[in-house]
C-alpha cells in the first residue's frame, strides 16, 4: 500500500510540473516562437532529397532560399487573432537551416508540398573535387 501511495505521488508530481510548464509556455508565448520542423535528409546519387513536416502551411505560406551550399527554409502562417483561445499550441512559424559539406546546383533544385510534406531535390554540383600534390 506504502509502494502504491508513493507511486500516485510521483505522478501527481509530474502532472503539476506539466502544468506549470504549460503556463509558463503561455505567459511568455513560447508557442508563438519560431520552431525548427522535423527534417529527413537522403543522399542519393549526386543529389540531396529533403523532406520536411510542414502541417498545416500552404505553399505560398512557404519560402525557400538556397546558397552554395545551404538551404533556409522559412514559413508563416497568418491567422486571425479575433479568437479567444483557451489553448494555442500549433505553430504559426518555422524556420530551418542546413548546412553541406559541398557546394550545391541552386538552379536545378524542385520542391513539391504534399499532404503536409515539403520534399525538395537538390543535385550536388560536379567537380570541385580535391587533388594530390607532388611535394617538390
Amino acid at each position: 500500500m506504502k509502494l502504491l501511495y508513493m507511486n500516485m505521488r510521483v505522478f501527481d508530481i509530474i502532472g503539476r510540473m506539466e502544468k506549470e510548464f504549460e503556463d509558463l509556455k503561455r505567459a511568455i508565448g513560447l508557442s508563438m516562437l519560431k520552431r525548427r520542423p522535423a527534417c529527413d535528409v537522403l543522399e542519393r546519387n549526386n543529389e540531396l532529397i529533403l523532406r520536411i513536416d510542414l502541417p498545416g502551411f500552404s505553399k505560398k505560406d512557404i519560402d525557400i532560399e538556397l546558397g552554395e551550399n545551404y538551404i533556409i527554409i522559412k514559413a508563416e502562417r497568418k491567422e486571425e487573432e479575433k479568437e479567444r483561445y483557451l489553448l494555442k499550441e500549433r505553430v504559426k512559424s518555422i524556420y530551418r537551416r542546413m548546412d553541406f559539406p559541398y557546394e550545391i546546383d541552386s538552379e536545378k533544385a524542385k520542391a513539391k508540398l504534399r499532404n503536409g510534406v515539403l520534399e525538395i531535390i537538390i543535385p550536388k554540383k560536379k567537380g570541385r573535387k580535391g587533388r594530390k600534390i607532388e611535394i617538390e
